[in-house]
């Protein structure tokens, strides 16, 4: 047994060195490959619902179905089509945003040095011997030594660390909830991350040789760090980032209403012709699978990419803070049985009292509302110069009118529940006014 974990071992860390060494970005006609089969479909589906359904309509062929019915449903299928196409020319025609055509390619950054131990010292005749601790450290048997804190070759360092029968008990946090109190005991706490993941250190690319901006991450398909980083899609041919992400949500919704509207409609005249005795088309029938197909698929991504927007997040930054809940849960698990959801509920909403919600107070980058979030990437719902439809570029696939397009995805503002190497605080640490 020992011997075959060893080997998935080995799998796992040779195919996680095979990843991190491929940097070439995958081929154009790779890429793009996707692009041409959705097109395809889309002409495809066209050409059924228009030449083989609306077109029979239109000339009476089809039993139950007058000439004026068919010219609107053909007139409400080319608005959807053309609504669709347009949202769709425009996320793919539209570069996400890189990194590289904004940050100069530089050397990775120095990290901070460490610490030196304060215990570190050097004789008077500045030459050490064999058992001098200045550059291998003190024994640790030795930091706990009986008189170890009135050493004056040994201050600092170990009055921080007391003896190990000395320590004190850790008090219970003060509440009347019997279930945050049990949770403490087995020491099961809130913990959020503690890297810096701000600092330049965490921030440099070593494909790119570069330090991105905030929100930006390598994509290996693409070979290159995009900014705002959302996902690669290869529907099409490129990542949702910083500036076409507002296209994809276009595009989407119009998917959705297009699928939607073809699937209806399909489906109430093929009942009609079953009970008429008629022919049923079998292209009609794809054409109906593949539009329930795509209509829970596109309206799935609709419904999330609106909450996401709403929160501030991207598909990365939320798969994150999804882990984090993840891993409450499980740690809960370990305390609670499955029956005592409202004592589950109390521990969180405690938790939640000393470090806020990890969805917004814990987001790095949330706005603060979700209208907020959500009008930072589709637009303000009133009329302005920056955005002149107002809230129908949140529907159709307008151009919004940034004062600055090329620093777009640029530049975002911390959350100040945050520090500036983005470690979450808690409550008590917060501004004033945020508490």
């Amino acid at each position: 047994m020992p011997e075959i974990c060893r080997v998935i071992e080995e799998a796992k860390f040779t195919a996680r060195e095979q990843r991190a060494a491929k940097n070439k970005p995958q081929p154009w006609i790779v890429l793009k490959l996707m692009v041409f089969i959705t097109t395809g479909i889309m002409g495809y589906a066209a050409y059924v619902y228009i030449g083989r359904f609306c077109v029979e309509i239109i000339k009476g062929k089809r039993i139950g179905a007058s000439k004026g019915t068919g010219i609107a449903l053909l007139t409400v299928f080319c608005l959807l089509l053309l609504w669709m196409l347009w949202a769709y020319a425009m996320v793919v025609l539209t570069a996400p945003g890189f990194a590289r055509n904004h940050v100069p390619q530089c050397p990775p950054p120095v990290p901070p040095p460490p610490i030196r131990p304060s215990y570190v010292h050097s004789p008077a005749n500045g030459v050490h011997d064999q058992d001098d601790h200045s550059f291998r450290g003190q024994p640790y048997e030795q930091m706990y030594a009986v008189n170890d804190a009135h050493d004056p070759h040994n201050s600092g360092v170990t009055d921080a660390f007391p003896r190990l029968d000395t320590l004190p008990e850790v008090p219970l946090p003060a509440s009347n909830s019997f279930g945050l109190s049990r949770a403490a005991s087995k020491r099961v706490t809130r913990r959020p991350p503690t890297t810096p993941v701000l600092a330049p250190e965490y921030r440099y690319c070593s494909r790119c040789l570069l330090l991105k901006p905030y929100r930006a991450h390598h994509c290996r398909v693409c070979g290159t760090c995009v900014l705002k980083y959302d996902h690669h899609c290869p529907w099409i041919g490129q990542c949702v980032g910083a500036r076409n992400q507002k296209y994809f949500v276009n595009f989407n919704l119009a998917t959705a209403m297009f699928t939607s509207y073809t699937l209806s409609t399909f489906i109430v005249y093929t009942v009609r012709s079953s009970n008429s005795n008629e022919d049923l088309d079998p292209q009609q029938i794809l054409i109906t699978a593949l539009s329930g197909l795509f209509f829970i698929f596109t309206i799935t991504l609709f419904l999330s990419h609106i909450r996401m927007l709403a929160l501030s997040l991207t598909t990365v930054e939320s798969l994150r803070q999804q882990s984090m809940k993840d891993r409450e849960d499980h740690m809960l698990a370990d305390v609670f049985g499955f029956w005592e959801l409202r004592r589950k509920r109390r521990v969180k909403a405690e938790w939640d009292k000393e470090w806020g919600r990890i969805d917004r107070e814990g987001n790095m980058w949330w706005a603060g509302s979700n209208l907020q979030g959500w009008e930072e990437t589709m637009g303000s719902a009133k009329r302005t110069k920056e955005n002149p439809w107002g809230w129908l570029s949140w529907i159709l696939p307008f151009r919004l009118n940034r004062r600055n397009y090329t620093e777009t995805g640029m530049n975002y503002q911390l959350n100040p529940r945050f520090d500036k190497e983005g470690r979450w605080r808690r409550r008590s640490e917060w501004p004033e006014d945020l508490r």
